[in-house]
């Protein structure tokens, strides 16, 4: 997917956010796993990982950013969530890191819709960054875990809404 549809899909979240919390607005869950399988960074498309076990996904694919408790559980099943929070380098010089946050949508026991919102607009408006001036590197530089981050909230914000 080009930058600007990426760009364009992270400020239409931004925009709809208030909606989208309330349950006023539908979540476009289509368009945002179509974007992330555009990605290229996970083997298989993102709705092939939620009935995976997480020892699956750990030893096979994983780049163990994750924090994974129950090896036995499914990813949907997942509390922690990868956070895509800053880019920066040089890309003259073919420097360009991306750093990230744990968040946990269910830390007080209740799952908190505003925690993967988070993580899904603003994950995206860092990535669509690195698309605008370096998008060959991006499958290089992004965490796979953070990828399957935004498919969890995708699918937790759908589902537990």
């Amino acid at each position: 997917m080009e930058s600007l549809n990426t760009i364009k899909l992270a400020d239409e979240l931004t925009i709809k956010q208030d909606d989208i919390l309330a349950d006023t607005a539908k979540l476009n869950a289509d368009a945002i796993y179509q974007l992330i399988d555009e990605l290229k960074v996970l083997k298989h498309p993102i709705q092939e990982y939620f009935e995976m076990s997480q020892d699956e996904y750990y030893s096979s694919e994983s780049d163990h950013q994750l924090t994974l408790l129950d090896m036995n559980n499914k990813l949907v099943d997942l509390h922690d969530r990868i956070l895509t929070n800053h880019v920066d380098g040089y890309v003259d010089k073919d420097e360009i890191n991306l750093t990230y946050n744990h968040e946990n949508p269910y830390e007080d026991g209740m799952y908190d819709k505003e925690t993967d919102f988070h993580v899904l607009a603003y994950s995206l408006k860092v990535i669509s960054a690195v698309m605008a001036v370096a998008p060959q590197k991006l499958t290089e530089i992004i965490s796979k875990d953070a990828v399957l981050s935004l498919g969890l909230a995708v699918y937790a914000l759908k589902h537990n809404a």
